[in-house]
């Protein structure tokens, strides 16, 4: 089973006021070696100055997928958590693009805080058709194959897709698998403020062998002096069990060991973010990593990329989209796997940089000493 992104956009979101479309679609232009014989990249880098907009572009699929997949569990009462361009009252926009069982399907939907005002499912053969729409509170298209839905009442903050998982209706369980796709460090405003915890990881890997080894590998080739890790299990005062980390480092009189207290930030870091990494290159998803660097060597950044890159490793074609501060991965993303986004008058634009024209960027030069000149943008004006 194929499930991919291959575009989404918003308007009137946060900073983007005339809107973004981002796409994971590769052209005949695109290299072999580059596109490994698929039309869509596994791997997206979402690059630009500070508060030029990158993680609002994050936020918009995170929301775009949530909204399709959990809405239904908001209180009735609730607003839908968007924020428009400084608060415009116009309906803010969104729509993705994606791929399931070698169908295409574009989803599009108008919101405001209050309600949904359209969402709409379009199906391509040839070309896109309306299967299912929605004004309000009421179905305005209904193809046979999606009639069950007429059955169910709509919330003005649900979407469809979300309701009719809970109705337990099969005509779209394939399209809310694919929704439910998606495993993310951000919320509806940004960034967690805080990550899983040590302990919480440390039991998820000792329940998880496979995973464990997979970490641990990773960990191992990273250069951080680790010769191996134990997952060891305690207990409180009270009885209650609780699971944490032992590293072993090498060094000149032997091997030393130390507990997650004295280790790096980065070490915890990748500690904790292996298990993202593993669960979503096993289950076929979307990873969203905002601030993929951060506690991070540079070095260790492309060693974590490579694992989407790589067929082997990758053998489910799950997708990764991340924003980073390291100017070097850009090289090696390539100009048909990086997006730039600048910032004019408190506005955010944001393009893919093979839409540049002339030769300016060429595949055989390194890309990074462009974007360091300024000479492609995405860099803060000093």
């Amino acid at each position: 089973m194929v499930m991919a992104i291959l575009s989404f956009g918003a308007k009137n979101f946060y900073s983007f006021k005339e809107g973004f479309e981002v796409s994971f679609e590769l052209n005949d232009n695109c290299p072999s070696e580059i596109s490994q014989g698929k039309d869509y990249a596994t791997v997206l880098c979402v690059k630009g100055a500070n508060a030029s907009g990158k993680t609002n572009i994050l936020k918009a699929l995170y929301f775009i997928n949530t909204f399709g997949e959990r809405s239904f569990s908001n209180d009735p009462s609730h607003n839908i958590p968007i924020e428009s361009f400084y608060d415009d009252e116009n309906p803010s926009e969104f729509f993705m693009e994606f791929r399931v069982d070698d169908i295409t399907y574009r989803y599009e939907l108008e919101v405001t805080k209050k309600e949904v005002i359209r969402e709409t499912l379009l199906r391509k053969i040839k070309r896109f058709s309306k299967v299912i729409e929605r004004k309000q509170n009421s179905f305005t298209e209904l193809v046979n194959e999606f009639q069950e839905l007429s059955d169910m009442k709509l919330r003005k903050n649900a979407s469809f897709i979300s309701l009719a998982y809970q109705y337990d209706f099969n005509s779209t369980r394939l399209i809310y698998n694919f929704f439910n796709s998606v495993i993310s460090n951000i919320g509806p405003y940004g960034l967690y403020d805080k990550r899983p915890d040590i302990k919480s990881i440390s039991k998820l890997y000792f329940n998880n062998p496979q995973m464990f080894e997979f970490a641990k590998s990773i960990m191992k080739r990273s250069d951080l002096g680790i010769n191996d890790i134990e997952i060891r299990k305690s207990s409180y005062e009270n009885g209650d069990e609780y699971y944490y980390p032992m590293f072993f480092h090498n060094y000149s009189g032997g091997i030393g060991k130390i507990g997650d207290i004295d280790e790096s930030s980065g070490t915890k870091a990748l500690f904790i973010f292996l298990a993202y990494y593993y669960t979503c290159l096993k289950k076929r998803c979307i990873l969203i990593m905002d601030e993929f660097d951060i506690n991070l060597h540079p070095h260790i950044q492309p060693l974590l990329v490579d694992l989407f890159l790589d067929p082997k490793s990758n053998e489910f074609g799950s997708q990764l989209i991340f924003t980073t501060h390291n100017t070097d991965i850009i090289d090696s993303m390539t100009k048909y796997r990086t997006i730039l986004v600048n910032k004019e008058d408190n506005e955010s634009y944001s393009y893919r940089l093979d839409e540049i024209g002339g030769t300016l960027i060429r595949n055989d030069r390194p890309i990074h000493t462009l974007y360091n000149d300024g000479k492609i943008g995405g860099v803060p004006r000093l």
